[in-house]
């Protein structure tokens, strides 16, 4: 298995996407900086037309971290994504964390450039809020992806509890609309600062999203990085919770995020690869 994800990885680190297959940020949006990410790849749209949706663009796949690659990253895994808890619980680490602390010429992983791992839209950002600290949460239609994806993340996606045991403070959760639509969600915490994106604004992939920090509920500068499946048009004012000061709508949301069921945690290991 480890060889099998070694070959995976290797083949993600030696492809580009050229700047026409990248989707079109709107004037709100930070731009793609102006050195590319180390390493992307694209797929091209498929001709099958029966389920699952059929990609209308090519797909593009960047790296989140500067100067590093599909195949380097998992030299940088600090923590790795734990077996997903039971629905209600909080419990293990919802997410991929990225750090070093030498690193060639550099001394530390603070204030490395983070960048879009998939062009999509923004859902949130968070203005140093608990636990994620300054954040930004991204969504990615999952009919955007090529089918073979849709079809692995949509296999891995477990029916939701009509009532599920909280066992952490949950206000009351209101569940999302249900439309049949699914997508990917990626969010990127722990940055220096708050990123200067607004809700509905356009990302691409390989946009620079902000620098790496250590704010919030964090020991040391790292990026957590977290990729979720569930109902397209997600809508989070704000999220937070463990702190008293937290409101009662940040609460219910962090809730409905982290543990509702309805967002489903995966690695995010199986989009940085070309095949399956």
């Amino acid at each position: 298995m480890l060889a099998l994800l070694a070959l995976l990885l290797s083949a993600c680190s030696t492809a580009s996407i050229s700047e026409s297959t990248k989707p079109t940020a709107s004037s709100t949006a930070v731009q793609t900086p102006t050195r590319s990410p180390s390493a992307t790849f694209t797929i091209a749209p498929t001709q099958v037309l029966n389920t699952p949706t059929p990609t209308e663009v090519p797909f593009a796949i960047c790296c989140p971290l500067e100067d590093e690659t599909f195949e380097s990253l998992p030299l940088i895994i600090t923590k790795p994504l734990d077996i997903p808890p039971s629905f209600g619980q909080d419990t293990g680490h919802h997410g991929v964390d990225f750090a070093y602390y030498r690193r060639g010429e550099r001394e530390s992983i603070q204030g490395i450039e983070i960048y879009a791992i998939m062009a999509g839209s923004v859902v949130l950002t968070l203005d140093d809020t608990y636990p994620y600290g300054y954040a930004i949460l991204i969504e990615t239609r999952l009919a955007d992806l090529p089918e073979s994806r849709q079809e692995s993340l949509m296999s891995g996606y477990l029916p939701v509890p009509e009532a599920p045991n909280y066992r952490l403070n949950c206000p009351e959760v209101t569940p999302p609309a249900l439309t049949g639509e699914y997508s990917v969600y990626h969010l990127y915490a722990h940055m220096e600062v708050l990123p200067t994106f607004e809700t509905g604004d356009l990302v691409s992939c390989g946009a620079l999203l902000g620098t790496v920090g250590s704010t919030g509920w964090s020991s040391n500068p790292h990026l957590h990085l977290e990729t979720r499946l569930g109902p397209s048009g997600a809508s989070f004012q704000n999220m937070a919770h463990y702190l008293t000061t937290c409101s009662v709508e940040e609460m219910a949301n962090y809730c409905l995020w982290r543990i509702s069921g309805y967002y489903q945690l995966f690695d995010p290991f199986i989009l940085f690869s070309e095949t399956e």
